[in-house]
């Protein structure tokens, strides 16, 4: 199947088709264009699904073996490298030619109706009309461009090749931590907000401090801070919102949090 994919966020099987596309493109290849997989079939292998040519040989052992003798670290940090730099809107990736068409892509007759552009093409490589990450926005296109491009240069760092001698987080660990190489983005450690409320305290701690001030409240504004621009990215300015309920309960006023959150444009 094809699946679209709810969202502008780039689905598995999109994912898939870009590691193959990759393995295409390797000199030498590690993977056999579609055409070429199409060209190796024999009468016992020819498929039509839908019109669609979806032939290929079923027995693994017409392909010939590949000469590529990369590594997978170096493979790794290459697919990272190729997609950081990659014109995805300039270009349609096609699988079934191994390598990236320019617009507009040539016209056959078996993808008439054509493919529906955007920010980022990659052409199904048997439906050849249909564009698997055509739900992908520009701001995801954007997004996945830089994080190749930071995952990138993270594989070139020592914390990538050598072990920690303090104990954190390096290599392939480090990498798929969410977040972990993008700007600005620290270790997972970061993440852990600790705000230092008093064990028997609790919640009502705020409402016996004077006007809510005390040296814990700002811990919290901090965090919340935290959280609203380097987590979700949000952009925070300083500012004053109605006044809440919250009042009549003697808990702070509005005007305390406005003055901690960092002005932002």
């Amino acid at each position: 199947g094809n699946p679209s994919g709810g969202g502008p966020l780039l689905n598995n099987y999109a994912l898939t088709l870009l590691v193959l596309f990759f393995l295409q493109t390797r000199s030498p290849p590690v993977l056999p264009t579609v055409a070429r997989l199409r060209d190796l079939a024999g009468d016992e292998d020819r498929t039509v699904v839908g019109g669609w040519d979806c032939s290929f040989p079923r027995d693994v052992a017409a392909l010939e073996p590949s000469t590529n003798t990369e590594s997978p670290c170096s493979l790794l940090s290459e697919f990272f490298h190729t997609f950081g730099d990659f014109d995805f809107p300039g270009q349609v990736i096609s699988l079934r030619e191994g390598r990236a068409l320019p617009l507009p892509p040539p016209t056959t007759p078996e993808a008439s109706e054509g493919l529906r552009l955007g920010p980022l093409n990659l052409q199904d490589p048997f439906e050849l009309s249909h564009n698997v990450a055509a739900n992908v926005n520009e701001k995801t296109a954007s997004r996945f461009g830089r994080c190749c491009r930071d995952a990138a240069k993270y594989c070139r760092s020592l914390q990538y090749r050598r072990k920690s001698s303090k104990g954190r987080a390096w290599g392939l660990t480090r990498l798929f931590q969410p977040g972990a190489v993008e700007p600005g983005a620290a270790s997972a450690g970061a993440f852990l907000i600790s705000i230092p409320l008093e064990a028997s305290g609790g919640s009502q701690q705020l409402c016996r401090e004077p006007s809510g001030r005390g040296p814990w409240f700002w811990e919290v504004c901090a965090a919340i801070a935290f959280v609203l621009r380097d987590v979700l990215k949000c952009s925070c300015a300083a500012g004053k919102p109605p006044r809440a309920p919250h009042e009549e309960s003697g808990l702070p006023g509005d005007s305390a949090l406005s003055e901690e959150l960092p002005t932002g444009t």
